[in-house]
């Protein structure tokens, strides 16, 4: 008798189970949250929340390309201002968890705000008929904007309850497309105050005594560097084609390599015969084509390396 009487209450506690799960599914498909973040330059990043049961429909990266593309060429004839959408902003992305899907869009829309002087405006591009509906229909909304900025005027008035600063929140975008929307931001991050006290006049004098003294320490060495250079570069032997046949230094290993291969031969293969460095080469042969010793030319990402003929004629090279 008892087990037959747990049989009523096992069915309503299934019963309750499937209404429930059933009511999350429909709740899911259901939520749509466009999130826009207004740039100072006057650009505007969105991000399109969109969750959804498993059997609900998700945008292609094409359709969702094409939505956005049109919609702000629609805007820009509108509001005959120059749009565009940034296209390496472009971000499509879907989660799936238990019994629902999450999709979330992410563009860049170029110009979506006027800028003028201190102020940031932005709302007629919202006039296009039909403006949500191209995109992923009705949702909540929340715009977001620059610290540094204060709401000057609004409408239609917020009428979202999350209170975040820097932000403003509708709970549909119905509620924002009728009428005639507009926002204006303006700047309102203070000017640093002037300092007139005794301890900042004190604060500048040293300073400037210390930008002084650093202006003259750089000048000093910048001079002591000119001079030990000038006389480092005075102070170097130069190269004469009449003493090639003695060459025991550096220069001489690069020359007696050239003459090898046959008075000529690639800078790269030079480097390798000599086991110098790419720099130190470089350098070497820099030095003997100053002094008339070589002749480069350029051939693809490498240099061929020839003997002048003075270097032939006098220095007994051939």
């Amino acid at each position: 008798m008892r087990f037959h009487g747990l049989i009523p209450a096992l069915a309503i506690c299934v019963l309750v189970f499937f209404a429930v799960s059933l009511l999350q599914v429909t709740n899911a498909q259901e939520f749509v949250q466009y999130k826009v973040h207004i740039n100072t330059d006057g650009s505007a990043s969105w991000i399109i929340t969109q969750a959804s049961g498993l059997n609900g429909t998700i945008d292609s990266w094409k359709g969702f390309q094409e939505r956005v593309d049109n919609l702000v060429s629609s805007a820009a004839n509108q509001t005959q201002r120059t749009m565009n959408v940034d296209p390496n902003s472009l971000q499509l992305n879907t989660v799936w968890e238990n019994q629902s899907q999450t999709t979330e869009y992410q563009f860049t829309w170029l110009n979506f705000s006027s800028i003028q002087g201190d102020r940031i405006i932005f709302g007629d591009v919202f006039h296009v008929n039909g403006f949500f509906k191209q995109l992923y229909g009705d949702g909540e909304l929340q715009i977001v904007y620059p610290q540094n900025y204060t709401i000057s005027s609004v409408s239609p008035m917020p009428n979202g309850g999350n209170n975040l600063p820097d932000t403003m929140d509708w709970l549909g975008t119905d509620f924002f497309a009728n009428g005639n929307p507009s926002v204006v931001l303006v700047l309102s991050a203070p000017l640093p105050s002037p300092i007139t006290n005794s301890t900042g006049w004190s604060l500048y004098i040293t300073l400037g005594l210390v930008l002084s003294v650093a202006a003259i320490v750089f000048s000093v060495s910048f001079y002591l560097f000119r001079r030990s250079r000038s006389q480092k570069t005075a102070s170097s032997p130069t190269i004469s084609p009449a003493a090639m046949p003695i060459l025991e230094s550096e220069e001489g290993k690069i020359l007696k390599a050239i003459q090898a291969s046959g008075g000529s031969a690639f800078q790269s293969a030079l480097k390798d015969q000599c086991q110098f460095s790419k720099s130190k080469t470089s350098q070497l042969l820099t030095t003997l084509e100053k002094n008339g010793v070589v002749r480069r030319y350029k051939k693809g990402r490498d240099k061929i390396v020839t003997l002048t003929e003075q270097s032939k004629t006098k220095g007994g090279l051939s």
